[in-house]
C-alpha cells in the first residue's frame, strides 16, 4: 500500500510538471489529455484517475498559489475587524482580481472544457470560498449602516460575475484595459455604489426627520 501511494504521488507529480511546462510555453490549451499523458510517461487511465478533465488539471496548477492567497486574505480579514466592512471588501476584491488575472490562462482553460458542466465552477472551492467572504462582508456592512441592500446573496453573485475569467480576458486582451482599470471599475461600481447608496439613503432619512411639518 505505501508503495502504491508513492507511485500515485509520483505519477501526479509528473503530470503536473508536464502541464506546468506546457503552460510556460503557452501550449497547454492546444495539448490534449492524451498528449499530456504521453509526455508524462503515464497511461491515459492513470491520468484520468488523477484528473477527470483538463479543467481539474488546470486547477491543480494554481492550487498552491490559491492556498497562499486564502491564508493571506483570511489573515488580513481577521486582523482588520476594526476596519469598515466595505473597506475590507474593497481590499478582498482587488486581491482576488489580481489573483484571477495572474492565473487567467488556467481559469480560462478550466472554463472552456467545462461544457455541459459549466455551472460546476460555482461549486468549486475557489469560488465558494470567495463568495462566503463577500456575503459575510456585505451582511456586516448592512448591519453597520455602510450599505442598504435588498438581496445580499444576489449582490455577491453580481460582484463575482464582474471579474469572471472570460470577461476579464476580453477586457484585458481585446479591449486593452489595464489591470488597474479593471480593479478601479469593479470597486467603483460595487463598493463605491454601495457607499453612495447608503449616503443618499441616510441623507433622505435625515431630511425627512428635520423637515418642518406642513
Amino acid at each position: 500500500m505505501p508503495s502504491e501511494r508513492c507511485d500515485a504521488a509520483e505519477n501526479r507529480r509528473r503530470i503536473v510538471t508536464v502541464a506546468k511546462h506546457l503552460l510556460a510555453e503557452n501550449r497547454l490549451d492546444e495539448s490534449s489529455m492524451q498528449e499530456i499523458a504521453r509526455a508524462a510517461g503515464v497511461g491515459q487511465g492513470t491520468l484520468y484517475r488523477r484528473f477527470a478533465d483538463k479543467g481539474e488539471l488546470c486547477e491543480a496548477l494554481f492550487a498552491d498559489d490559491l492556498e497562499v492567497f486564502r491564508k493571506r486574505a483570511d489573515a488580513y480579514l481577521d486582523g482588520a475587524l476594526s476596519t469598515p466592512a466595505l473597506s475590507r471588501l474593497e481590499w478582498l476584491l482587488a486581491e482576488k482580481i489580481r489573483f484571477v488575472d495572474a492565473h487567467l490562462p488556467l481559469f480560462l482553460a478550466a472554463h472552456e472544457v467545462a461544457g455541459a458542466r459549466r455551472y460546476d465552477v460555482f461549486r468549486k472551492s475557489h469560488h465558494t470560498w470567495t463568495r462566503e467572504r463577500v456575503v459575510g462582508l456585505l451582511e456586516e456592512a448592512q448591519v453597520n449602516g455602510e450599505a442598504q441592500l435588498e438581496d445580499v446573496a444576489f449582490t455577491a453573485d453580481a460582484v463575482l460575475a464582474s471579474f469572471a475569467a472570460p470577461l476579464l480576458a476580453y477586457q484585458r486582451r481585446e479591449l486593452g484595459y489595464s489591470l488597474a482599470r479593471v480593479i478601479a471599475g469593479v470597486i467603483d461600481v460595487f463598493v463605491g455604489g454601495l457607499r453612495r447608496g447608503a449616503q443618499a439613503g441616510n441623507a433622505r432619512h435625515m431630511s425627512t426627520e428635520t423637515a418642518a411639518p406642513v
